[in-house]
């Protein structure tokens, strides 16, 4: 039964990511020139708008996930959804870094030369750290206003959400030229 809940998640990931990766693979197929011009640089108003929509979907989302697999005493939730408001919003700007980093990849992808790769690799790599800096950060005070045993079950279910969302986004990138 929680693992359907857990899915529930995926499947908007899923959903959403089925909805752009048509348009985003024929945009990466064509050339510069059978490209729509407002295609190439889309209106940065909309892009953002529609990040903040799919975030705040994904976060809205994760809450209803972790509430249907998390049992908490009143003062544990009373603790737990503050500290989790604020994981998730650094976290967020983690998924920022993300965000800039695919940016960055898209226009290069074909034409990357060696040393954009080593930087696009310490780029990436930098931001892992950053995600596992984040998470020893806030386990012990996760630890703190719950057991750690529902501390760990609640990056576990970070964990396959976040993965969720990392796979439809590797999924659609296209590989290096």
């Amino acid at each position: 039964m929680k693992r359907i809940r857990l899915h529930k998640c995926t499947l908007l990931v899923l959903g959403l990511t089925l909805m752009i990766a048509p348009w985003a693979v024929s945009v990466m197929a064509q050339t510069d020139e059978e490209i729509p011009r407002e295609l190439i640089a889309p209106d940065a108003g909309q892009l953002h708008a529609f990040i903040e929509l799919v975030r705040s979907d994904l976060r809205t989302e994760k809450a209803f996930v972790l509430a249907q697999n998390m049992t908490f005493t009143d003062d544990e939730a009373v603790e737990f959804w503050p500290l989790q408001r604020a994981y998730q919003f650094e976290l967020s700007q983690l998924y920022d870094r993300h965000l800039a980093l695919v940016r960055r990849f898209l226009a290069t992808y074909d034409t990357m030369t060696d040393d954009q790769a080593n930087q696009l690799a310490e780029d990436v790599l930098s931001l892992e750290e950053s995600k596992t800096a984040l998470k020893r950060q806030y386990y012990p005070k996760f630890s703190e206003v719950i057991t750690p045993k529902k501390a760990i079950r609640f990056f576990q279910i970070e964990k396959q959400i976040n993965t969720a969302i990392d796979l439809q986004i590797a999924a659609s990138l296209p590989l290096i030229k």
